[in-house]
């Protein structure tokens, strides 16, 4: 039996590497914006109100690049999935969750960067005090909701992750580092969500962020190099 090296199809290779690069771009670009995303204080219902609408346009654009990072990651796992084969059910089940878990997130960033601030916006200008306590009460259980929909999103992303880190498990060299690095990020970021309160703290979101960030960069080298490297076939 002899062993062939050849060229990965021109098509396949280029789509990798897009994918690798879409992966990539999305996690630093979405860090960098996630950082400047604040709150606006104050200390009663309306001044609470005020704030938030104050940061309608800081709000907008953090969310709007963050649910064109999702839209990315989707593409990029898409891709990963083909390299791995669909044909597996562990890659195919693995796409099914992550992308589920994609809707989830950008369920959660448009009702916290757009549906917020723009009840907000709405509700202070309002004379009504009884209107003001209904938006402040709506706005207060819109971010139980979004809470809910984000942790449910990780987690599904994190399932995701780690159906594929299984199957990068089982082959040699840095595939299977990136299969340990994607069990490793997927079982904390679990873990964070599950003994997380409703609201979770900054502690537990850095951690989910940090994880997500090392499976990410890892999978996009994955298929940056995996894009450029020959393919082998017995003959």
């Amino acid at each position: 039996m002899l062993i062939e090296t050849v060229n990965a199809p021109t098509g396949l290779s280029a789509g990798t590497r897009s994918a690798g690069v879409a992966i990539a771009t999305a996690t630093i670009v979405s860090t960098i914006f996630v950082a400047l995303d604040r709150s606006g204080g104050g200390s009663n219902p309306l001044q609470i109100l005020q704030g938030i609408a104050g940061l309608t346009l800081l709000k907008e654009a953090v969310h709007g690049v963050a649910i064109a990072s999702v839209c990315a990651y989707g593409f990029g796992y898409v891709s990963l999935s083909r390299r791995l084969g669909l044909n597996r059910p562990l890659v195919l089940a693995g796409l099914v969750a992550y992308l589920i878990g994609c809707v989830a997130m950008v369920a959660a960033t448009l009702l916290d960067g757009f549906v917020t601030p723009h009840i907000a916006g709405d509700a202070i200008r309002a004379t009504d005090p009884a209107r003001v306590q209904f938006a402040y009460d709506l706005v207060h259980y819109i971010g139980v909701v979004l809470n809910d929909a984000a942790k449910l999103g990780w987690i599904l992303q994190a399932v995701g992750a780690a159906a594929w880190s299984v199957v990068l498990f089982g082959e040699r060299g840095a595939a299977r580092v990136v299969g340990v690095l994607g069990v490793l990020s997927s079982a904390l970021v679990c873990v964070l969500v599950a003994v997380s309160a409703v609201n979770m703290s900054m502690t537990s979101l850095l951690g989910v962020l940090l994880a997500q960030l090392v499976w990410n960069l890892a999978a996009a080298v994955f298929l940056f190099r995996r894009s450029i490297e020959p393919v082998r076939r017995s003959v």
